[in-house]
């Protein structure tokens, strides 16, 4: 049996599957306005997406992480989540702006899916529109209180931008003192459509840092090795997060893969290229998976142009 060990000795316990590149919002450092989707005839099947899941669990696999674009608009999403649940999946998390996530609550639960991660990048409405080209702040936020209330785990993700939102840092951690929702900042990543905006925008999680330090103590919280965030409870009882997968990247403990909605298994957000799992039998999916255990980098290369809705970052 393989043994799902990257040449640079990382183990490979997490997954990400990406069910669909489609969204119900343009956040601007994701996507143009005017994005162009797959036809849905090339995603891969509920049969293939359980099929490639369940191998990966075999060989080792412990998480499985469902995101998109938005994964709630995959029309089979239900059927999706009753196959995976019924998988002996350690953990399964989901990533999702949160709009739709107040029908799906039962279906999530009933199939152990407790970890919920909502994308909120402003909690402003007139703001929430600008990065998102949408009117949905009021839904996301009852959403997250409705998921947290029914006994999820909720997290929320922060994407910081300079000039865009980096004045609401106070604010977030007040919403996470006042709800008790851990929320964690994400450095914009030189990824597809944000390349041109990195270098205007970029704030680094250390200047985020130095905002909130002389407003309150941060009280570091330690993390498994393979984390991508490090972690602090705050003097007022919030709980933060950072993600610096620019200025402080975690490649060297990486233990991710990430399966796109159309087939490509990538051994690396930031790399290019992968492999198609389409029309593979179960003995040549094997050695693919051996393939790409060297393909997997010992650190980050530069800017890739795919566009992140498109590969599930």
């Amino acid at each position: 049996m393989i043994k799902l060990i990257d040449d640079h000795g990382r183990k490979i316990r997490k997954l990400r599957v990406s069910l669909t590149d489609k969204c119900n919002l343009r956040c601007h450092y994701c996507m143009p306005v005017n994005q162009t989707f797959m036809d849905e005839g090339k995603y891969l099947s509920v049969n293939e997406i359980s099929e490639v899941v369940g191998e990966l669990v075999g060989l080792g696999v412990e998480e499985i992480r469902l995101t998109g674009g938005e994964p709630l608009m995959r029309k089979s999403f239900v059927e999706i989540v009753q196959k995976l649940g019924a998988l002996k999946i350690k953990k399964m998390a989901l990533t999702t702006n949160g709009i739709l996530l107040d029908k799906y609550l039962e279906v999530l639960k009933a199939n152990r899916i407790f970890h919920l991660n909502v994308s909120l990048d402003s909690l402003d409405q007139e703001n929430f529109k600008k990065i998102t080209f949408g009117n949905y702040l009021s839904k996301v936020v009852s959403n997250i209180k409705l998921a947290q209330q029914a006994g999820f785990i909720v997290k929320i993700n922060t994407v910081l931008m300079k000039g865009v939102n980096d004045h609401e840092i106070l604010d977030f951690i007040k919403f996470s003192e006042e709800t008790g929702v851990e929320v964690r900042f994400l450095e914009l990543m030189r990824i597809g459509f944000s390349c041109g905006e990195q270098n205007t925008q970029f704030m680094s999680a250390r200047e985020a840092i130095e905002v909130i330090k002389p407003k309150m103590e941060l009280k570091p919280i330690s993390s498994p090795l393979d984390s991508t965030s490090f972690n602090f409870l705050t003097s007022n009882g919030a709980q933060i997060g950072f993600i610096a997968s620019e200025s402080q990247p975690f490649c060297g403990q990486c233990s991710r893969w990430r399966l796109s909605a159309d087939g490509i298994l990538r051994a690396c957000l930031l790399k290019e290229d992968g492999k198609n799992i389409r029309a593979l039998s179960s003995d040549e999916r094997m050695e693919m998976y051996r393939a790409l255990l060297g393909m997997k980098p010992a650190m980050r290369p530069a800017e890739v142009s795919h566009h992140m809705n498109a590969i599930g970052g």
